[in-house]
């Protein structure tokens, strides 16, 4: 995720809109602002300089000291010295001689005759349609005139627009920290009232097949949200259903099948010995083997975190291999458990046997002669890979390949279709994931990798 992603949010998410739809709010009412602003600057222009010579005029006066040198003000500064700038000052003393400054407009003096002796800001004009305000103050009992002017410079709207900008460049810096506000509030508040959206997705993200019984929360939840958040959970409620319903039949029919199965081996074994009873065996023994994962994949598919517990897959990985080591064996194959000799996962042991020995026992089926069989462990990500010296998958069935009553190529093979159903679901329910790619000099590997690898 970028910097601006973490701020701002992914584009085209909720919370991007907000922030943007805020600052766009936020930049409309600037710019109207300003538009009002610069009316109502030119509307009382005359008087908004007034009293801005009268605050500059009063501001130097301030910084007026008697007895120091040049009155502890900056004489060579080019605002008492220069023509450039907005304003101009000039320093008088009672006698109106300049003690700092340099105005010299014509009949300059005249006017401040009159400014000396008024109690307050004295406003008029100088040559080259300037303005000036002139203030008499008292400092230690001397008396000063305290001469503010505009300066030379641009004239007409140039001149009322250096002055507007003047004004607007003193408070710029009140602007920016506003607008710096703005946005740490707009961010905060998104982030504040898109809370309770992450806290159900996260609630969401928990329900599947081991936790079909949860809901989403509709704690602190915007009202404006809520409706949406109860007809998912009555979809949820819905679908549970129908997946319980689902359930429950495939597990009932492997059960109630399993008295009337056993009354027929019984049966067959009450007959002569010979080709028909052999065939009828192998036909109930499919039977059995069928209706068995049945019962393996609907006990998958119910399985919750609840029934977890620490397993060790090296473990698992010798018990079944010792338990059909046997078979393999009987028919000429090879089989050997590598890798690591611990990988612990939290699980159902008794599962991840069945998905492991599914795994394995096709491995043995359908590899041919005295091929070899390998079940390496890996512990990081902790799994367990599956290979054998198969004929291979072709790639156009591995995406089908552990869908329910899906097969590959059989070549005569006997199968319901459903051992790899089973491996994925003890997968899913294990948050593992299971794929099969190409072994390399031939044949395929089924890996079973828990966690993100």
């Amino acid at each position: 995720m970028t910097g601006l992603a973490a701020l701002f949010g992914e584009a085209r998410s909720l919370r991007r809109r907000l922030v943007v739809n805020i600052l766009l709010a936020v930049g409309f009412c600037f710019a109207l602002a300003s538009v009002i602003l610069t009316y109502e600057f030119y509307e009382h222009l005359a008087e908004n300089r007034d009293e801005a010579l009268a605050r500059e005029a009063a501001e130097i006066a301030g910084q007026i000291t008697p007895g120091a040198p040049d009155l502890g003000l900056d004489a060579d500064a080019l605002r008492f010295e220069g023509s450039e700038g907005l304003y101009r000052y000039t320093v008088f003393d009672a006698q109106l001689r300049p003690l700092v400054g340099g105005e010299v407009a014509a009949g300059l003096e005249g006017r401040l005759t009159g400014a000396a002796g008024a109690a307050g800001p004295v406003f008029f004009g100088l040559e080259g349609g300037r303005a000036a305000a002139a203030l008499a103050v008292e400092r230690a009992g001397e008396r000063y005139v305290v001469l503010t002017s505009t300066a030379q410079g641009p004239t007409g709207d140039e001149s009322h627009l250096a002055e507007l900008m003047h004004e607007v460049t003193e408070e710029v810096q009140w602007v920016i920290l506003g607008i710096a506000a703005i946005l740490f509030a707009a961010i905060l508040a998104t982030r504040r009232s898109l809370a309770p959206l992450r806290r159900v997705s996260g609630e969401a993200a928990a329900i599947g097949p081991g936790a079909t019984e949860r809901r989403l929360s509709t704690t602190q939840l915007p009202t404006e949200i809520v409706p949406l958040v109860h007809a998912v959970n009555e979809a949820f409620d819905r679908l549970d259903q129908g997946y319980r319903a689902q359930r429950d039949f495939s597990s009932n029919v492997a059960h109630e099948v399993r008295t009337p199965l056993a009354v027929l081996r019984s049966a067959i074994d009450r007959l002569e010995d010979g080709p028909l009873r052999q065939e009828l065996r192998r036909d109930v023994l499919r039977l059995e083997q069928m209706f068995e994962q049945l019962v393996d994949l609907a006990r998958a598919e119910a399985l919750g975190v609840t029934a977890f517990e620490e397993v060790d897959l090296h473990k698992v990985a010798l018990s079944v291999a010792q338990e059909m080591g046997v078979a393999a064996m009987r028919e000429g194959k090879q089989l050997a458990v590598t890798g690591a000799t611990s990988a612990r996962v939290r699980g159902h042991a008794g599962l991840l046997a069945i998905a492991l020995g599914n795994l394995l026992r096709n491995a043995i089926s359908y590899t041919d002669g005295e091929g070899e069989i390998e079940i390496e462990i890996g512990d990081s990500p902790a799994g367990w890979r599956v290979m054998d010296r198969g004929p291979g998958i072709p790639d156009a069935q591995k995406a089908q390949l552990f869908q329910r009553f899906r097969r590959g190529a059989t070549g005569g093979r006997d199968g319901a279709g459903i051992g790899l159903a089973i491996v994925k679901s003890v997968a899913d329910a294990h948050g593992a994931h299971v794929t099969v790619t190409d072994r390399p000099g031939g044949g395929s590997t089924f890996s079973f990798t828990f966690g993100n690898g």
